[in-house]
């Protein structure tokens, strides 16, 4: 891909992405190479090493870039530094599977906005192409799961046959309860909540049980609490409303003590998946009709908020956490 200087300077939507696609491919790159190295079955290796392939030439790509326009390199996670050799299998392949597809809605998502945010003829033919490889990873994903029976749907919803008008405000219910029956839009947003958390739950039990840092056990641990939480919280209404709650198993976590990732890692992509969170569900607030539950995921936001400033206090306290691109000081530079 062309990266030649002739180019005008990124902008400050192309720089934020590119320094925070750099990062998390780089993370990605170190966890799949693992489960990659760890996966039993040939179809579903296959699909690790696609996404492998797509996470390791992002991070050269994105390198280059900021070298090119002479910004400061973010420290990004390596096999050699984050990953331990041969660390026994802590995930099933099933858990592996979940997890692909998980990454192929995010990366889908991410990539969308960043090829939007874009202007530079470059850097908008790199997110294209990535979003088409996001594309092909969740197809692979989804056939998968489909031909093993294991892809959970979300509720169906039964048709009426007919379209009628909204005749009175109380379809908008209140702030605190509703027994308005949801909207196909309304139950598909609970479904994929509580699906996300349930793969992120699994995921954080296989950390949780392979460390013995103070520290880190409890920041974990709270956010399996969270995770279980929202189960719960969204699982409840869907129930109320007589549909169905679709879930994933929580036998997925084997019982190997090693963990093959660094605290660093580990930490960091916690934060991650708590960022991912709140963007989903702010969507999923913004999309509901039904003012109590747009209740319901405002606290659960404030609560991911709260567990994510504890994250950063530890990245902080750790020296984890770098400055990402920000504005001169210009005040600052007029006193020195």
């Amino acid at each position: 891909m062309n990266t030649h200087n002739a180019q005008p300077k990124l902008t400050s939507g192309e720089l934020a992405h590119n320094w925070e696609q750099y990062m998390n491919n780089s993370l990605s790159a170190v966890v799949l190479e693992y489960l990659q190295a760890t996966c039993e079955a040939e179809d579903i290796k296959g699909v690790c090493t696609a996404a492998l392939s797509t996470a390791k030439s992002s991070v050269d790509f994105l390198e280059t870039i900021l070298n090119n326009e002479e910004y400061p390199i973010p420290k990004a996670f390596t096999a050699v530094e984050d990953l331990k050799p041969n660390a026994p299998k802590m995930y099933s392949d099933v858990f592996i599977l979940f997890y692909l597809n998980d990454m192929a809605k995010v990366g889908m998502s991410l990539t969308a906005m960043a090829l939007a945010d874009s202007a530079r003829s470059d850097i908008r033919q790199f997110f294209k192409e990535r979003l088409s490889r996001m594309v092909d990873l969740y197809e692979s994903s989804v056939s998968l799961l489909l031909e093993k029976g294991i892809f959970v749907r979300p509720p169906l919803i039964t048709s009426t046959h007919q379209t009628e008008p909204v005749a009175e405000k109380g379809f908008l219910g209140n702030f605190f309860n509703d027994d308005r029956e949801l909207t196909a839009r309304e139950a598909n947003e609970l479904h994929k909540n509580i699906l996300m958390n349930y793969t992120g739950k699994n995921l954080l039990t296989g950390f949780r049980q392979a460390h013995a840092d103070p520290d880190l056990k409890n920041l974990i641990e709270r956010g399996q609490q969270i995770a279980a939480n929202i189960i719960t919280q969204l699982s409840a209404i869907l129930i109320k409303n007589d549909l169905p709650v679709s879930m994933t198993s929580d036998t997925h976590v084997l019982d190997s003590r090693i963990s093959p990732f660094s605290d660093r890692l580990i930490v960091y992509h916690v934060d991650q998946l708590n960022r991912f969170g709140v963007a989903a569900y702010g969507y999923s607030g913004a999309v509901s009709t039904r003012k109590d539950l747009k209740t319901t995921y405002g606290k659960i936001i404030a609560e991911v908020y709260q567990y994510e400033a504890d994250i950063k206090s530890l990245m902080i306290k750790k020296h984890w956490m770098e400055k990402p691109p920000t504005a001169l000081d210009r005040d600052a530079l007029s006193y020195d």
